[in-house]
Parts: C-alpha cells; sequence; structure tokens
C-alpha cells in the first residue's frame, strides 16, 4: 500500500484509543501489515530493481542519483499527503497528537524496509524478510498506477466504515 493509505488507516486506528498514545501507536504499526496483506498495486520506485530471483536490490546510488532523488521526493510527498489527511480526518482537539502517532506508527515497518534496501543492516535483515516476504501480498493486482491508488483509497474508506461500525456496536 503507498504511504498515505497507511498514514490515514493507521490514524483512522489510534483514533479508537485516543487516550493511549502507546496502543495508538501500537495499532499504527500493526494495521501497516494488516493493509500490505490485502491484494494491491503501488506505485513503481525506479530506484530499486527486481533480479532474476525477485529479490529487491538497490541500484547503485552514484550512477543513479536522480532516480533516487526523485523516489525520496515522491515518497515524501506521498507521506506528507498522508499526514495532511490523516490530520484533516482524524485531529481530535482534546488529544491533537494522536493521529500523528498512529500515523507514524503505521509508516515504520517501510521507513525500516527502505533502511534495510540502503543499508543491507543484518538487523534489519529478519525484518525485511518478514514484512517482503510473509506478511506483503505476493499478489499484484493488474492495474495501472492511478486505478491503483484508487483501489487502495476504496479499501481503506470501507475497512475504516467497518472499524467504526464495529466500535459503534461493541462500546
Amino acid at each position: 500500500m503507498i504511504l498515505t493509505t497507511h498514514a490515514v488507516f493507521g490514524a483512522a486506528v489510534a483514533s479508537l484509543v485516543p487516550d493511549h498514545p502507546i496502543i495508538g501507536f501500537t495499532l499504527g504499526f500493526a494495521s501497516h501489515f494488516v493493509l500490505d496483506a490485502i491484494p494491491h498495486k503501488d506505485y513503481e520506485l525506479i530506484s530499486i530493481e527486481s533480479d532474476s530471483k525477485s529479490k529487491i536490490q538497490l541500484i547503485n546510488i552514484l550512477q543513479k542519483k536522480f532516480s533516487l532523488l526523485r523516489d525520496i521526493i515522491f515518497v515524501s510527498l506521498d507521506a506528507l499527503v498522508g499526514f495532511i489527511l490523516a490530520f484533516l480526518f482524524f485531529f481530535n482537539p482534546a488529544y491533537p497528537w494522536i493521529f500523528f502517532v498512529g500515523a507514524f506508527g503505521s509508516l515504520i515497518p517501510d521507513g525500516m524496509t527502505f533502511l534495510y534496501l540502503i543499508f543491507k543492516n543484518k538487523s534489519l535483515a529478519a525484518f525485511y524478510h518478514f514484512h517482503s516476504g510473509y506478511i506483503h501480498s505476493r499478489y499484484i493486482l493488474k492495474l495501472n498506477q492511478f486505478v491503483g491508488v484508487i483501489f487502495q483509497f476504496v479499501t481503506v474508506v470501507v475497512l475504516i466504515i467497518i472499524m467504526y461500525l464495529i466500535k459503534a456496536y461493541t462500546f
């Protein structure tokens, strides 16, 4: 899923427990894995490529500075839009930081994956293989990128509605 989708859903689940920021962060973090397990289509990052064994590797940064810079800008804008939408939909004046805690928690797994791809840090390898190999849906929807993003937003809207209906009938 794209970062905007993760941030909005992370804020939504954290808003269920506005007076418990640690639980909100944990729910945001866990929500990342729930969303990634749903088949979807992500936008492509041009600074990484798959080899013949389908393992992702970072292309030589010195040769692909532009690609990396483009991806960093693109991903940063994606995250920024996610935080703005999370703020607009889930800001609570009584608990002003809960939307941020959930949104931030939901982005941590992709941040850790990015760090692994850049530095190949052995301490992040197990997390990378868990996130990318076991959790992330292996089924990629055959949609163009625009339709893929729309599909993600519809998915998150449906999940948020279901979440609030469950909350309304259980609390």
